[in-house]
């Protein structure tokens, strides 16, 4: 899998930022202090819902289900209409959806009237870090990196972050878009690999976003798969707690309202490298002061607008933005081999490379969806790039390969 050829503006970019990890000596943790604090978090959680079935799926995730009225003071929102499932491609470039494990009628599920909650795999998750390390998106602290004259991207204070992103500055009411199913190569626990849809508005701890795609994470979900993924912030990742921002329920502010997909699902099967390809479909939109989040035709559940503010995510979007992201853990020597997308480098394309497909944005906020431009930028394209075809007038509409394989 070797490099073609390189961006040489991404590399002029690369010159003026430091992409070497700069070890950061921290004291040791107290390991039994973050796990009695991770633990008692999480139980609390668990016991301020009443439980009225709990089962087990065929991969081994444990789910609570509880009223779905019990998440809010009254009555759970609606809907937005039944979402338009994107064009599937046939064909030389047929790819097929992936499924999840409750898709499947055989597999059991709570009582109706109820929504099945995560319950979050203590056992085999880490606690090298304190709390409030263990909600952040990335595990560690980080500082917004200026890319552009309007945009910016987080990156660690140790530097260990790659990003393959596009980003298209719009005022938008949602987004959507195919994202390549792959189960990637993770070199360490502490690092993860996504692909992923993000709508934002404002900047510095302003920045206010709700992001979903998928990620394989093993500290924060316990195993080697990747899972769906929500996440959002209101304070530009700068304090990830309950009803300030983080992922999936690991905080409050989600409500879920699909009885079949949730977050931290695990999806199958996954594309295989010159292989069968699967796509997951996913969807923002904001409806009636709500943002709801859709995986392959179905409202999953959504983020209240009063998690926001005006300024902020509370009427509107002013970004959407569609990447590969990898944490490149400052706490190992060297940098990472874990693979983005495939591990395939772009230029191998069709069925080799990862990619995102069909990315559109909500214009209207009736619902009208708009062909996605947005522009590119690869934060170190010796180790991860992107190959962009937006407005590209065939099946896949604005579309662009990305990956590779890290330093390996």
């Amino acid at each position: 899998m070797k490099k073609i050829s390189g961006s040489q503006q991404n590399k002029e970019i690369k010159e003026n930022v430091s992409r070497k990890k700069r070890k950061i000596k921290i004291p040791i943790n107290d390991v039994k202090s973050n796990k009695k604090e991770i633990i008692a978090h999480f139980e609390k959680k668990q016991i301020r819902h009443k439980i009225l079935r709990t089962t087990r799926t065929p991969s081994g995730q444990v789910l609570d289900w509880i009223d779905i009225n019990s998440q809010v003071d009254g009555k759970i929102a609606t809907p937005p209409p039944e979402p338009e499932l994107l064009g599937l491609v046939r064909g030389k470039y047929k790819h097929t959806l992936t499924k999840f494990e409750l898709d499947d009628p055989d597999v059991e599920r709570g009582p109706a009237g109820t929504v099945p909650i995560l319950r979050k795999d203590l056992k085999h998750i880490s606690f090298k870090k304190p709390l409030r390390r263990f909600l952040s998106k990335s595990g560690r602290k980080t500082y917004p990196l200026r890319i552009s004259e309007q945009d910016e991207v987080e990156m660690p204070v140790d530097g260990g972050h790659d990003y393959a992103y596009t980003s298209q500055f719009v005022d938008c009411f949602g987004g959507e878009s195919n994202l390549s199913a792959y189960d990637p190569y993770t070199n360490w626990s502490d690092e993860f690999s996504l692909l992923q849809i993000a709508m934002a508005r404002g900047s510095g701890k302003q920045k206010q976003t709700v992001e979903g795609g998928w990620q394989e994470y093993k500290d924060i979900y316990g195993d080697w798969v990747p899972h769906l993924f929500v996440y959002y912030t209101t304070n530009g990742y700068s304090n990830d707690d309950d009803n300030k921002g983080g992922y999936n329920r690991d905080v409050d502010g989600w409500v879920q309202y699909s009885d079949s997909v949730y977050p931290g699902a695990v999806s199958s099967p996954n594309s295989t490298r010159g292989g069968a390809q699967f796509i997951m479909q996913i969807k923002y939109q904001l409806w009636q002061g709500n943002w709801w989040f859709c995986c392959n035709g179905k409202w999953l559940g959504y983020y209240p607008g009063n998690l926001f503010n005006a300024s902020g995510l509370q009427n509107k979007a002013e970004k959407m933005a569609l990447y590969g992201e990898i944490v490149d853990s400052g706490d190992h020597s060297g940098e990472t081999n874990t693979d983005m997308g495939s591990g395939y480098w772009p230029e191998w394309r069709w069925p080799y490379s990862g990619y995102i497909s069909n990315a559109r944005y909500q214009s209207g906020a009736q619902g009208q969806m708009t062909d996605y431009n947005g522009t590119s930028w690869a934060s170190d394209p010796d180790m991860y790039d992107l190959e962009t075809h937006m407005l590209s007038g065939s099946s896949w509409g604005s579309y662009f390969w990305l990956g590779g394989p890290g330093a390996g």
